[in-house]
């Protein structure tokens, strides 16, 4: 679909248009050279083509060059606008309307301006916040030297933040540990929540954690629930999946 707001509109291209009009609607203006009226319209169509963001397409056709186009609506004076919706004509006006009028006239066969979404602001790359999602990106690739770097000297009074960062700081101890998969019970299961972490099973890798906790609470001073603590952060933790787990944790632990 032809993205302009704006267009001539001939012969051949008439049909196109006709088939987009199911999409976007069309508004034509049939105006000429000569007449006064038009130059007046048709500044103000284009400007509310141009603010509506697409919303409408406006198909300019001269009215001497593409006289069947004019025979065909029946245009006896201009400017003559007429809208086409699904193919077909749906409302139209005659004469250069002001510009009021004319949004009255948009409005009333539901066309409205485009929303305009806000620009994001910029977000500092060194803030604590953007700080903490570096340091997530790094644990979920296993990038425990980089997950350190990015939190060092993290700042104290940025106190939920610095809580989260301190969370995933103890977490990397999992990461970090030499477990044996032939070792105990507890300790196999952790090499195995470790594999899943690493390839981005979150929940599975948390239910082996689980199963680690259960075998032995204790195991490498509560290793099993610092690996816990490293997966919350990989989620992301406000998510509602991580309550079921927080509860069967605690269970396991108190």
């Amino acid at each position: 679909m032809n993205a302009l707001p704006v267009v001539d509109v001939t012969a051949a291209n008439f049909q196109q248009l006709l088939e987009e009009s199911a999409d976007v609607p069309l508004l034509l203006d049939f105006w000429a050279e000569w007449c006064g009226p038009c130059k007046t319209l048709g500044p103000v169509l284009e400007n509310l083509a141009a603010e509506y963001g697409g919303a409408f397409k406006l198909g300019k056709v001269d009215a001497d060059k593409e006289q069947d186009l004019a025979y065909a609506f029946g245009v006896q004076g201009i400017p003559f606008c007429v809208l086409i919706v699904d193919g077909r004509p749906a409302d139209g006006f005659q004469g250069a309307l002001p510009e009021a009028e004319i949004r009255k006239f948009l409005e009333k066969n539901k066309i409205a301006p485009a929303e305009v979404k806000e620009a994001e602001p910029e977000v500092d790359p060194d803030s604590p916040a953007a700080r903490v999602d570096r340091a997530i990106a790094a644990a979920r690739a296993g990038q425990v030297a980089e997950v350190r770097e990015v939190l060092a000297d993290f700042p104290e009074e940025e106190e939920q933040l610095f809580d989260q960062a301190e969370r995933l700081l103890t977490g990397l101890e999992w990461l970090e540990a030499e477990l044996s998969p032939g070792g105990e019970d507890a300790e196999q299961a952790l090499v195995g929540a470790r594999e899943l972490f690493g390839a981005g099973a979150y929940e599975p890798a948390m239910d082996k954690i689980l199963e680690a906790v259960t075998a032995d609470k204790t195991f490498r001073s509560g290793l099993a629930r610092k690996a816990m603590l490293l997966c919350f952060a990989a989620v992301g933790e406000e998510d509602e999946v991580l309550d079921a787990y927080r509860r069967r944790l605690a269970t396991l632990l108190y």
